[in-house]
């Protein structure tokens, strides 16, 4: 039992947590099992490792059956209910940090009952809850969609059959949920068609496109709407920097009206935009992404739900060895280590670990670091070859360079996970350090003028190359070998 779904999801309570489930469980209203209540008494008794041996299926039946013989169904529906019970505490919790979720099911239940002095005090109460709520996004304009179909409702149960203001605010709310909704979402797949290869398709875009550009009266005034509209415009047009530095401005402007969710996305889009640059050439990004890291810091977002995502994680770190912030950087991987997922957590900090040796000079640390570990993300598996590939350049290992070169053209190729951009991308860089590497050993050995030839090619080669990791550091080794 120890290792079973119950006991992983008690291990995520924290104490008071726990005692909290524990209080549900012992409330009649949602549990009249006893044998419930004495396996959460006997779990929560042995936490918050729950290692102990009377954790087991077989330890445990007696303590809850007595004396009869073991039988594993009963047991397995004891822990069942417990389970269903601990997500019922997650639901009741939620609720208990959001009641405005609350309120329309209670003014459903009065309706269902005919209570109609009841149902409009509690839709009073509803609409000043909902009217100084600043966060004013896609789930604002849902729960007052809600709202206006209650009031609507409520109207024709108990008011006069005339003209309802209240069905023409329910039909303005849907639309300003579902244009704020399609934009966020529409934003959402054109960052994952660009990062990995898929091929979502937002409906009717192009026309709720054309409506806002066309300066539609739904469109007035809602900053959430300018923001995702801004945010499509730099994933679209990455070339046109403009967007990205307005997009700054508004998430800056009109912070107070997004959910820490949604700052949480936008200002990852913001980091990858700078990713994109700075592979692109244009290393003065780096500073833009730290500047984002400290906006989100102060903000209090760069965790969600007590983890950092790793893209966030790589960025920062990133840009942190690239400024030569080492000290910083090195603190920061091991800092903030704990609070990745745990599915990439190994990978994710192995990575960034041998980044920061090969950063330093340590070539073969950041070798021997990338030794032993298997990469499942193919993302991760690129990034480490790129490492160990700059590793045997500078070290002049020629013969474990080009075996890993050969490898990894074939890696690409038969990889359909990588997106076309990291196909580009690496693809590129594997063609252009092959011919730096084969330059820098040739040097001996070329006619003078033949060697100026083939610097010269290369050159303008990398000096015009849009779709290419690591560029910077091309463009700094062809500078020694000129």
């Amino acid at each position: 039992m120890q290792q079973s779904k119950f006991i992983f999801l008690l291990k995520s309570l924290s104490k008071r947590e726990q005692s909290k489930y524990r209080d549900l469980i012992f409330s009649p209203f949602f549990n009249k099992n006893k044998k419930v209540r004495q396996l959460v008494d006997i779990c929560l008794q042995n936490a918050p490792d729950f290692e102990a041996d009377v954790l087991q299926k077989q330890s445990l039946f007696p303590h809850l059956f007595g004396q009869s013989p073991y039988n594993e169904l009963k047991i397995n529906n004891v822990i069942s209910d417990a389970l269903q019970l601990l997500y019922r505490y997650f639901g009741q919790m939620a609720l208990q940090k959001d009641e405005i979720k609350l309120r329309p099911f209670i003014i459903e239940e009065l309706l269902e009952r005919n209570q109609a002095q009841a149902t409009d005090q509690q839709l009073k109460r509803y609409q000043q809850e909902l009217e100084p709520i600043e966060q004013q996004s896609e789930t604002y304009y849902f729960q007052w969609m809600h709202l206006s179909d209650l009031r609507d409702r409520w109207s024709l149960m108990y008011g006069a059959r005339d003209y309802s203001h209240h069905l023409q605010q329910k039909n303005d709310a849907l639309d300003q949920y579902y244009w704020c909704s399609k934009l966020r979402l529409a934003c959402d797949m054109e960052s994952r068609n660009k990062v990995i290869n898929a091929h979502y398709r937002a409906h009717f875009l192009e026309d709720i496109l054309h409506l806002y550009e066309a300066g539609h009266p739904v469109f007035d005034q809602q900053a959430v709407l300018k923001i995702y509209y801004k945010t499509l415009q730099m994933l679209r047009y990455e070339s046109e920097e403009s967007h990205y530095h307005e997009l700054k401005q508004l998430i800056a402007e009109h912070a107070g009206t997004l959910r820490r969710e949604e700052l949480n996305d936008l200002y990852d889009y913001a980091q990858n935009y700078c990713v994109k640059k700075i592979n692109s050439g244009q290393v003065h990004f780096y500073r833009e992404i730290l500047d984002l890291y400290q906006l989100m810091s102060d903000k209090e977002i760069l965790l969600r739900g007590g983890y950092l995502s790793q893209w966030s994680y790589i960025n920062i770190i990133t840009a942190g060895l690239r400024l030569k912030e080492y000290e910083w950087t090195e603190q920061f991987i091991y800092q903030y280590r704990e609070y990745l997922p745990d599915e990439v957590k190994n990978n994710v900090f192995t990575y960034n670990l041998a980044a920061l040796y090969f950063e330093k000079g340590a070539f073969h640390t950041a070798l021997q670091t990338l030794q032993d570990v298997e990469f499942s993300d193919p993302f991760f598996h690129m990034s480490a070859k790129i490492i160990q590939l700059k590793s045997y350049f500078e070290l002049r290992e020629t013969e474990a360079f080009f075996s890993l070169v050969e490898a990894t053209r074939k890696y690409i190729r038969r990889n359909r996970r990588l997106s076309d951009y990291q196909i580009k991308s690496n693809s590129n860089f594997i063609k252009l350090v092959a011919r730096l590497y084969r330059l820098k050993t040739d040097v001996e050995y070329l006619p003078h003028q033949k060697y100026r030839e083939r610097l010269h090619g290369l050159e303008q080669d990398i000096s015009k190359g849009k779709e290419v990791v690591n560029i910077g550091w091309l463009m700094q080794k062809l500078k020694e070998v000129s």
